[in-house]
């Protein structure tokens, strides 16, 4: 099978979208499948650096590759807003037997809506340019692509749901599949339990509103307040280290560790000494994070959002706590705090709870996804 896996991003193994698929044409290129890009880095030759504009374009210049190239495959795999204008001019240089796959890193819909709930709540301030594009046009590209699709790949169910329910698109139509997790996060060592000391909390995000920014500085600063015993490091933030710890009091700066960046391989070695990941985000497609961390052995306090409902099982993987909910996620940290045994088996139940999240079982459930379409189109006669 001949795929063509197109993505609005540059390629790199560290960033979310692009290193899983990296790593989903890695796992189908293990099951025979020839896999082939098309990125920011085959549209954009010699650019390094990339604006919104560089986005608006993106989906012309990819209508242009596929009209030349499309009839060398047999799925094309892009991510939604970006098929279609090809789609829309009827496929031109496609073979008689493809599939034209959309896939979502994260329905820009139900993010548009997180983010305009809490601007309305004086939680965000959104620029007057948002509606123009993140919150106009690039969501009518997303439903056009949607639309035309044979078939739409989603992360979540509520990214289904919302497409389905809101946007029009058959059910038939759509399919819920999840990311897979890395190798390097597979069959690591059951952690150990740590020496007596504070406890050891974590986050695994950037460091911006809708990852529950505010949330985790609120928190941090009552259970403070409370004489928590805890420290708190804020791993892949993506905002320089001075930038983070200006958001904190200063009576909190003692306990604060921030690492802006890391290589992705590195994670399970710098979680290795932590124990409790916070996730309170408030919008996420999937949640690489939050699963490498309880790949790494730590518990999860996160609210239910992409994965984490169907990972975290509260009482037996973690917690679930309700969105921008403080109270809950202080009340989370205190109980495994005062509860040194059930936070380590929950630790190890999360680490076990992931691990089927394998790479070649995303592959093979994806690969079914295009042979299915496939055979419809051919018994349609399309």
């Amino acid at each position: 099978m001949r795929v063509l896996l197109a993505i609005h991003h540059p390629l790199t193994q560290d960033m979310g979208a692009p290193g899983v698929t990296l790593a989903l044409g890695r796992a189908l290129r293990a099951q025979g499948c020839t896999v082939d890009y098309y990125s920011y880095s085959e549209a954009y030759p010699g650019e390094l650096h990339h604006t919104a504009l560089h986005g608006v374009r993106f989906p012309w210049k990819l209508a242009a590759h596929l009209t030349r190239v499309a009839r060398d495959y047999d799925v094309l795999d892009v991510t939604t807003g970006d098929a279609w204008p090809w789609a829309r001019a009827g496929r031109p240089g496609a073979s008689r037997r493809h599939a034209l796959v959309t896939r979502s890193h994260g329905l820009e819909h139900t993010l548009s809506e997180r983010l305009r709930g809490d601007a309305r709540e004086g939680k965000l301030h959104l620029s007057w340019k948002y509606p123009l594009y993140h919150g106009g046009f690039r969501l009518w590209e997303v439903a056009q692509t949607l639309r035309l699709a044979d078939r739409s790949v989603l992360l979540n169910a509520e990214d289904a749901a919302y497409a389905s329910e809101r946007l029009g698109i058959p059910a038939s139509k759509l399919s819920v599949i999840p990311h897979g997790l890395g190798e390097a996060f597979h069959g690591l060592p059951l952690p150990a339990p740590l020496a007596e000391g504070p406890l050891r909390l974590a986050t695994v995000a950037t460091f911006i509103q809708l990852k529950g920014r505010e949330d985790v500085i609120a928190a941090a600063v009552r259970l403070h307040a409370q004489g928590l015993p805890f420290t708190l490091t804020l791993y892949g933030t993506g905002t320089p280290e001075p930038e983070v710890r200006a958001a904190f009091p200063p009576h909190l700066q003692s306990l604060l560790r921030v690492v802006p960046h890391y290589a992705h391989a590195t994670l399970p070695a710098l979680l290795a000494q932590e124990e409790v990941i916070l996730f309170p985000s408030h919008t996420e497609g999937h949640g690489m994070g939050l699963v490498e961390a309880m790949a790494s052995g730590l518990v999860p306090i996160a609210t239910p959002v992409g994965v984490a409902p169907s990972i975290v099982h509260p009482g037996r993987t973690g917690f679930l706590v309700p969105i921008a909910d403080v109270d809950a996620l202080v009340e989370a940290v205190r109980a495994l705090a005062a509860d040194p045994s059930r936070r380590y088996a929950l630790r190890r139940a999360a680490q076990a709870e992931v691990q089927r999240l394998t790479w070649p079982d995303i592959a093979s459930r994806t690969r079914a996804v295009y042979e299915e379409v496939l055979r419809m189109r051919n018994a349609s006669g399309k």
